[in-house]
């Protein structure tokens, strides 16, 4: 498994799905699912793809702390909502 910024950046910047783990807002429990991305600089954007009526965009608004996992490469983020409408 990899663990260093390095190895994280360089498969964020292969691929455009990963997989995140939220906290459900009703459950309390971990849920994970893979979600679509853009990474732009040193921003990651996560993508929902049905637009923010999805759960997981639900439970991250609730509660503001995500796992990212690139294909082995992890790390534990604090996502910000972000309003930019054109990507």
């Amino acid at each position: 498994m990899a663990h260093s910024k390095k190895d994280l950046k360089d498969r964020l910047t292969r691929y455009r799905q990963i997989k995140i783990s939220v906290i459900g807002r009703k459950s309390g429990q971990t849920i994970s699912i893979p979600v679509w991305l853009v990474l732009e600089g040193e921003k990651l954007y996560l993508l929902p793809v049905p637009g923010s009526d999805t759960q997981w965009y639900k439970n991250v608004l609730q509660n503001p702390s995500i796992r990212i996992d690139a294909r082995g490469a992890e790390a534990k983020l604090r996502p910000r909502q972000s309003l930019r409408r054109n990507l």
